[in-house]
């Protein structure tokens, strides 16, 4: 790559430091090299093309949010990445702003802590909460919930390296038509972590991911990467802790403008 002119060098060098694949970055210099070749263009007119680039390649993915169409919503991810804060953001903003009737179905009985967190945010929201230990426990809680516009299903945060983990997830939980997954992944995990999660992960339907706490890194190429190797959508990334402000709905222009850092 060092034999690319002195104006692309400075290109790579953002890319690089926002951790954006080497393969993305040759692919985006190669296509700029070739535009040189043909005419004098501006440093803002390379920053433009090269979004444009990672703009195309992002766009064929879902960038939605929730699906009020189907009932579950379910929640997965590891320990420590945000889940339960995340799912009370999306949860009120369903009842705020679309007027749903919601409730919460918890199988993350080894913390203590974030069923009490949990049960704050649907006390808030005078939504129901049933914590469910086995599949029968599953079963009721969605026949009791049967009347609810939308039902949020906070899944443990177990050690997913271990993929014992997310074959008990499919033996209690039914990822069925009607329901809608999530993987929250957090932007401070190193990428080759993700990854491991991801892959163990790959036997359940996951439609989307959701980022969490952006405000915490410098870098958001990760977030590009993963959603170009997987070939999977953005629902939401978070940017705090503050509920329900501090989530924002996949927007990948707002998106890029923050990856190109005042450049464009």
């Amino acid at each position: 790559q060092e034999s690319y002119p002195e104006e692309l060098l400075y290109i790579i060098e953002l890319l690089r430091n926002q951790e954006l694949d080497e393969q993305l970055i040759t692919e985006i210099c190669d296509e700029l090299f070739v535009q040189i070749q043909k005419e004098e263009l501006s440093k803002k007119q390379l920053f433009e093309m090269a979004k444009t680039h990672l703009y195309n390649r992002l766009t064929t993915l879902p960038l939605t949010g929730l699906d009020y169409n189907k009932k579950y919503v379910h929640v997965l991810g590891p320990t420590g990445v945000g889940k339960t804060t995340t799912i009370a953001k999306m949860a009120a903003r369903a009842v705020l702003e679309k007027k749903k009737k919601i409730g919460f179905i918890t199988t993350d009985t080894y913390r203590i802590a974030a069923i009490d967190q949990l049960k704050t945010y649907a006390a808030l929201l005078q939504a129901p909460v049933e914590i469910v230990y086995n599949s029968e426990d599953y079963q009721d809680a969605v026949n009791k919930m049967a009347h609810l516009d939308l039902i949020f299903i906070d899944t443990a945060g177990r050690n997913f390296k271990e993929a014992k983990y997310v074959g008990d997830l499919k033996d209690l939980i039914e990822f069925g038509k009607e329901a809608q997954s999530y993987l929250v992944l957090s932007l401070t995990t190193k990428q080759k972590d993700l990854e491991v999660i991801i892959e163990k992960f790959n036997s359940i339907p996951i439609e989307k991911f959701i980022f969490t706490k952006l405000d915490e890194t410098i870098s958001i190429g990760t977030m590009f990467n993963l959603m170009i190797k997987y070939n999977k959508g953005l629902a939401y990334y978070t940017n705090g802790q503050e509920v329900p402000e501090d989530i924002e709905q996949a927007d990948i222009n707002g998106l890029l403008e923050t990856f190109f850092q005042g450049e464009l």
